[in-house]
This record gives C-alpha cells, sequence and structure tokens, in this order.
C-alpha cells in the first residue's frame, strides 16, 4: 500500500506536510487533532458539531426516545467518519487559504 502526502509551503518559509486519504488522527482525535495542526476555525466548527451532537444524544437519552437515541447514534457514527474521510482535505484547503502552495520536487535551485 502506498502512502503519499504533499508539501506545502508559504512565502515565509514554513513547511506543512499533508497525507493523502484517510486520517486516523482526525477520526479517532477529532478536535485535539485541529489544535495539533493549529487549525483554529476548523476547531470551532468541530466543537460547535460536538456540542450540537452532544446535546441531542443527551436529550434523547433522558428523554428514552428509541428513535431518536438510534438517529443520534448514527449522526455520531457518520460524523466520526466524515472527520476521517475529510480530515486531511479540510486540514490542505485551510493551508491553501493562509497562502501555502504545494511545492513540486525538481523545481528548486540546483546546488
Amino acid at each position: 500500500m502506498k502512502h503519499s502526502a504533499t508539501l506545502f509551503a508559504d512565502d515565509a518559509g514554513r513547511y506543512a506536510y499533508v497525507k493523502a486519504g484517510f486520517s486516523w488522527p482526525a477520526l479517532l482525535l477529532g478536535s485535539f487533532w485541529a489544535v495539533a495542526k493549529r487549525r483554529w476555525w476548523l476547531l470551532l466548527l468541530m466543537l460547535a458539531m460536538d456540542a450540537c451532537l452532544w446535546f441531542g444524544s443527551h436529550l434523547a437519552s433522558e428523554l428514552r426516545i428509541g428513535p431518536m437515541m438510534l438517529l443520534m447514534a448514527g449522526a455520531e457514527l457518520s460524523y466520526l467518519l466524515a472527520r476521517g474521510w475529510y480530515g486531511n482535505r479540510w486540514l490542505e484547503a485551510s493551508l491553501r487559504s493562509r497562502g501555502y502552495k504545494p511545492v513540486v520536487p525538481g523545481t528548486g535551485a540546483a546546488g
């Protein structure tokens, strides 16, 4: 299985790697992953989604409404999987919006 990653750089000389494909850290760590990557807007969105899901699940449990509990479990599972599937794409989009560009191998000055 081939793992690929793209190296991004900005004009200030900072670099960041973004792996292609599924993001296990985003799936398992969620908001902590966003903090580790220093993506603050993404962190706020993830915390808002976490709060909505927590509130919905808590409400469904308190009211003991079976279909609502099942719906909330499905929503939480979908959100977990979405974080894994889209985590690296969200990271790449965030880097691009901050001026990072992919580094193309072989285009640098020869030493």
